[in-house]
This record gives structure tokens, C-alpha cells and sequence, in this order.
């Protein structure tokens, strides 16, 4: 079943575009997410080095495999994102189930606003009715449920036995489909072996 929202409330499709995230609430940020597939300026498809420009440089998690460099997992607090090879993001996920988030701050490059972020699903769910995101909701399994906005197809997921409510856990897109650079293009390419990786 397709739950359709409705236009007006918080937030417009455009607020999901701007890249700003200092005067706005939780709910309001993860509802742009679900409708643009955004969070400011991260998502899959973004160039890591046009955004470590506006937010200064990721916090590097590390490998995706620890015998391969690429792909290769960074942040920006509770915004955690996977970059290829050809330094392109492709997926963008927000962790909430420390009950508040981290979000990268644009005005203080580096810097982190923290909000408040233990979210239930009627909350997402209106929140989401609010900024007019139609989605639908996943089959539940052992432990939590989740849902789906549409068009964009970035997967909320709740866990159901943290209290009477279903509570968020994480909200993440899925993999950008791309053809990846060949290796030898990407060394020609990124010749300073932007951005350096972090010793362990």
C-alpha cells in the first residue's frame, strides 16, 4: 500500500536542496532525506571532493573490505556515506539509534549540529506526510519494520521492541548505480591520492 502525503506543514521539496541543516529539526531533516534523498549537501551521486570543500574532511570509518581501499566508508557525525573508487558518493545513511543525530554543519566547516532524534514511526510517517513524500511500507521482520519513500527509495528502518512504539534506528539510500573509472584512470585522475586514508 502507497501512503500518499499531503503539501504544506514543515518543509517543501525545495528546503531538502539547500544544504542547511543548523535551524531545523530532526524530523524536518530526515523528511527532505526521504524526499530528495539528501541530507544537505550528501548524496549518492555527490563528488566527495566538491563536498569535503563545504564541510571540510569526513571522518574516515574505513574499508568496506580491509584488502581493497575502495569502496570505502566516511562521515560527517551520524551521517555515514560510501564513496567508489572514482571518488563519487554512493550510498548515505543516518544512523539515529543513539537517540540523537549528528548532521555536518556548512556554516562551521568540520563541525557538527546535534538534535535530538529518538523518532517513532508515526512521527517519521507525518513528518513525511507533511513534506508530501508518498512511501510505502516494508514487510516486517523479527524485531522491526521499516518503509520506503517513493520515488526516491530510501528505506526507514524501525526497531519494534525498544518500547510500545516502533523507534528509528537508521535511514539510508540505496547503492547509486554507476560505471566506476578503470583503475589507471582513476590514479591519473586523482594523482595527490585524494583523500589521503587514515592509519588505523
Amino acid at each position: 500500500m502507497i501512503h500518499a502525503g499531503w503539501l504544506g506543514g514543515l518543509l517543501s521539496r525545495e528546503d531538502g536542496y539547500r544544504g542547511e541543516v543548523e535551524d531545523m529539526e530532526a524530523l524536518d531533516v530526515l523528511a527532505a532525506f526521504g524526499s530528495t534523498g539528501r541530507v544537505g549537501l550528501l548524496h549518492p551521486g555527490a563528488r566527495l571532493r566538491e563536498v569535503a570543500a563545504a564541510y571540510g574532511m569526513p571522518w574516515d570509518i574505513g574499508r568496506i573490505d580491509k584488502h581493497h581501499r575502495w569502496p570505502h566508508l566516511y562521515s560527517y557525525g551520524d551521517v555515514e556515506f560510501v564513496v567508489c573508487r572514482c571518488r563519487i558518493i554512493s550510498s548515505v545513511t543516518i544512523q539515529t539509534w543513539r537517540g540523537t543525530v549528528e548532521l555536518p554543519s556548512q556554516a562551521q566547516p568540520g563541525e557538527v549540529t546535534t538534535l535530538p532524534a529518538r523518532l517513532t514511526f508515526a512521527q517519521v510517517a507525518d513528518s513525511l506526510a507533511a513534506a508530501d513524500c508518498q512511501w510505502e511500507q516494508l514487510k516486517p521482520i523479527e524485531g522491526q519494520c521499516g518503509l520506503r519513500t517513493l520515488p526516491q527509495r530510501v528505506d526507514f528502518t524501525f526497531v519494534t521492541d525498544d518500547g510500545p512504539d516502533p523507534v528509528l534506528h537508521a535511514a539510508g539510500t540505496w547503492a547509486h548505480e554507476h560505471d566506476c573509472m578503470p583503475a589507471a584512470a582513476v590514479d591519473a585522475a586523482f594523482a595527490d591520492d585524494f583523500p589521503l586514508e587514515q592509519a588505523d
